[in-house]
Order: C-alpha cells, then sequence, then structure tokens
C-alpha cells in the first residue's frame, strides 16, 4: 500500500511539474509579446484546468493586448474569483479589468476594478497600472465635482466651465472631429475621454506632467480648456487610421499639428525662428534627432512638413506610410521624389 502511494504521488509531482514548464514556457511568450502562440497554447491547457489562475490570466492578458476587451473578461474574472492568496495573478487581473471595462465605458466597473488593484497592493508594477487607469480615466477623488457631458464621439470632464461655455466648447470639438476624421476615416474603439482643465497646476499635481497630451491606446484627452482644438483628438483619431507600429516624432507631432484646426501661419512662424536664431533647417536631422531641437521650431515646422507630404503624395500613400513613420519607410512609400521634395522644401524654409 506504501508503494502504491509512493507511485501517486510521484506521478502527482510529475504531472505539476510539466504543468509548471508549461506554464513558464507560455509566460516566456507573453512577455515576449508572442500573443496568437500564446492563445493557441493556452487553450487547450485550460481544458483540462479550467479555474487555473495562470492560465486564465495569460489569456485574459493576451486578449487585452490584442484589444479584445469583451473576450478577455471571463478570464480575467476567472483568476480573480480562483486566486485565493491574493497574488500577483489576481493584482494584474484586477489591474486589466480596469482597462477592459474602461474601454467596454463600463466606468463603474472600471473604477472598482482598478480601486480594488490598489487596496490589494500585492505586487508594485501593478499597482503602479491601477493608479495610471484611476488618474488618467478620471477615477480619483479630485474629480469629484467636474462636470460631466456626453456628446457624440466624447465624454467631456470640465474642471470648470459656465453651462454656456460647455455648450459651445463640446459644440466646437465635435465639428473639429468631424473635419479632421473626413481625412483619417477612423473608426475608434470607444468615444473619448476629453478632460478639458481649468488649471494646468492642478494637472501638473495630479498627474505629474504637463498639458496637453493623449492616451490614444485608452482614447483620452488631458488638456488645458484654452489650447486648440484639434491637435490632442488628432493624436487619438490618427492612431486608428491604420496599424502604427512606429512612431516619429517629426510625423506623428507633425500630423497632430497639421490637422490642429488653427489658422497659425506656422510659415512664417518657422522663418523667424530660423531668422531670429541664425539657423537652417535639415528635415533628415530633424527626423532622427526631433528631442534635440526647441518645439518653437519643430512643432510649426513638422506641421508644415506634414501637409506637404499630404500635398505631393496624397491621403492613401500617407496613410500607408503613417503606420510606420521612419525615414527608411518614406523612401519605400514616396518613392525617389521624396528626396527631391525635402530638398525643395528646405529651400523653401531656409531662404
Amino acid at each position: 500500500m506504501k508503494k502504491n502511494l509512493t507511485l501517486f504521488f510521484i506521478l502527482i509531482a510529475l504531472i505539476t511539474s510539466g504543468q509548471n514548464a508549461e506554464i513558464d514556457d507560455l509566460w516566456k511568450l507573453y512577455n515576449s509579446q508572442n500573443l496568437k502562440s500564446v492563445i493557441e497554447k493556452a487553450k487547450p491547457l485550460l481544458e483540462n484546468d479550467l479555474n487555473n489562475i495562470d492560465l486564465n490570466l495569460l489569456l485574459g492578458r493576451s486578449y487585452t493586448d490584442q484589444k479584445d476587451f469583451k473576450r478577455a473578461i471571463p478570464y480575467l474574472e476567472s483568476t480573480v474569483k480562483n486566486d485565493k492568496i491574493n497574488s500577483w495573478r489576481k493584482a494584474w487581473a484586477l489591474a486589466y479589468l480596469g482597462t477592459c471595462y474602461f474601454m467596454l465605458q463600463d466606468y463603474d466597473y472600471s473604477k472598482k476594478a482598478a480601486k480594488e488593484c490598489v487596496e490589494l497592493n500585492a505586487t508594485q508594477n501593478a499597482t503602479q497600472y491601477a493608479n495610471k487607469i484611476i488618474l488618467l480615466c478620471g477615477f480619483d477623488d479630485f474629480y469629484g465635482d467636474w462636470k460631466i457631458v456626453d456628446s457624440e464621439n466624447f465624454r467631456f470632464y470640465f474642471q470648470k466651465m459656465s453651462d454656456s461655455d460647455i455648450e459651445n466648447y463640446v459644440s466646437s470639438r465635435e465639428e473639429a472631429f468631424q473635419n479632421i476624421n473626413k481625412f483619417f476615416n477612423s473608426k475608434l474603439p470607444k468615444k473619448i475621454d476629453f478632460f478639458a482643465w481649468e488649471s494646468r497646476e492642478d494637472a501638473k499635481s495630479l498627474l505629474n506632467v504637463n498639458l496637453g497630451f493623449a492616451d490614444p491606446g485608452f482614447c483620452i484627452v488631458h488638456s488645458y480648456y484654452r489650447q486648440t482644438k484639434g491637435h490632442e483628438m488628432t493624436h487619438v483619431i490618427s492612431n486608428y487610421s491604420t496599424r502604427v507600429l512606429n512612431k516619429t516624432g517629426l510625423i506623428n507631432e507633425g500630423t497632430a499639428v497639421c490637422f490642429d484646426q488653427t489658422n497659425q501661419n506656422k510659415e512664417q512662424i518657422v522663418k523667424d525662428w530660423l531668422k531670429a536664431n541664425d539657423e537652417k533647417i535639415s528635415i533628415s536631422e530633424i527626423w532622427i534627432n526631433w528631442k534635440k531641437y526647441p518645439e518653437q521650431l519643430t512643432y510649426p515646422l513638422s506641421g508644415i512638413f506634414v501637409r506637404e507630404l499630404i500635398d505631393h503624395f496624397g491621403r492613401e500613400k500617407f496613410i500607408e506610410f503613417f503606420g510606420n513613420q521612419t525615414y527608411e519607410n518614406a523612401k519605400i512609400v514616396f518613392g525617389d521624389h521624396l528626396d527631391k521634395m525635402i530638398k525643395e522644401f528646405e529651400s523653401k524654409m531656409n531662404n
């Protein structure tokens, strides 16, 4: 009898060891973002162990990272339910549920999941991730007295603004959205959550960043209420015009400036700066070393350059290129005429 029991426990240990090795391999695949392989390998394993918290978390996170938020939720909920020791697995499941529910515009459940993750405090990275959701998505107590207004393409949050000003603000941003999306023809996964701040100082204190900025993945804009109508929303809209794999400052910020819905004479701004600083521009140099140059030059310059690209090569070619914004890809998409266009553009700006 003792011999049989010993053999039984050895067999169980071997099976468990094999399962752990398979799960370890799946986590390695996940960390390399080989999400398709994770899903293909984890699903049959889960059929034999439905409550396995690792397998459910792997599937839930993989589907979330693939933007398949509805499919992710049952796996994440299973991890939360079956992790009896409140480990890092439960923490990450709650954090990712915060994302999924937010992207499905179920704000109450998103807030609940993110706050439970923070309260659990099981692992620093998951807690930081959930805190980001709470701050960016308007779940912090600081937003308690903000006015919320829904429109066709936005959910607005106003720190301080009169009802009449809110009406005008919403109308002008909806008009800007329509104008911008005539070009991009993007289908966003949700409304844009648009935070209109009255105080730059409050935003800096709470979010630890300067206004304005967009988080295209979350379809979120945080903007000082007097900033341009179109710049930050363009970051969100353009992000869904194609699969964006590689961004550069010159093109990504240039696109937002190009569609910012202002009537600024950007060409004159650039020429005045160049004259005042006795400088000449090199597009290839700025393309590579974007952060080396001051925003007073790069933002208006990039907006003009993007407009030149669109005017020369057309919408379809620009969208094709937009997914990989490097000079090397521009050469592939636009062909040999690109360098000639750049030379003519530099000459126009420098003279």
